[in-house]
């Protein structure tokens, strides 16, 4: 795991896609699973957008070292936050607002922080079984939430599949992504984190939490 991370912390740049499931707990105590998948983009050290589309809908977010911009396509409304001029500090004022982007974390200066802030102890599970081949699995608990991670077993420990189960939440919700395709040479286009409004779209204000799937999750 610290090989991922350095490898994450050294990058200049880099791209994933994320194929994620999340639960959302009822009044009634009952789970409902939703689905999303998208492409994360990360230049260091100050863009970063993410494409989803998900059962709540699509959803688009722009970092250009200056705004984060959330855009969605399906109601035609966009907005906009005067954001701090690095990746950590935008995350944090992102957060602060209540917004939650997809993974965020890996974006971060300390890509593995997060985890260790969730969780207490680890251990390493062994060689285990995923998506036609074998990877190092390591499961990490903590006070709140069990985290569970695989990576591959090649040269480059690439991180491949994340679980985490909310312990400390109503119904204990799981979060769980597969991440694939992963570049640490993508091509990216200088436009590719300026955001411009399409035809017909209308701006609004940030509505807290209600721009994410609700709660701080990755």
């Amino acid at each position: 795991m610290v090989d991922f991370c350095g490898l994450l912390k050294a990058a200049d740049r880099f791209s994933f896609q994320i194929d994620a499931s999340f639960d959302e707990v009822l009044k009634s105590g009952t789970r409902v699973q939703y689905h999303k998948s998208g492409e994360v983009r990360v230049e260091r050290p100050d863009r970063m957008r993410v494409d989803a589309e998900s059962d709540k809908g699509a959803r688009s977010f722009y970092f250009d070292g200056k705004t984060l911009t959330a855009h969605d396509p399906d109601r035609g409304l966009y907005a906009v936050f005067q954001a701090p001029p690095t990746l950590d500090g935008m995350l944090d004022a992102a957060e602060g607002r209540g917004l939650t982007i997809p993974l965020s974390d890996l974006a971060r200066s300390k890509p593995c922080a997060g985890l260790a802030e969730l969780t207490r102890t680890g251990h390493y599970a062994g060689r285990h079984y995923f998506n036609g081949g074998f990877h190092h699995h390591l499961v990490f608990v903590g006070d709140g939430a069990d985290v569970q991670v695989w990576l591959d077993m090649g040269e480059v420990p690439l991180l491949r599949k994340v679980v985490i189960d909310y312990r400390a939440l109503p119904g204990v919700p799981r979060y769980e992504a597969v991440l694939s395709d992963w570049s640490f040479e993508p091509q990216i286009e200088p436009t590719t984190f300026a955001f411009s409004p399409p035809p017909g779209a209308v701006k609004v204000e940030f509505q807290g939490a209600g721009a994410s799937e609700g709660g701080k999750r990755p």
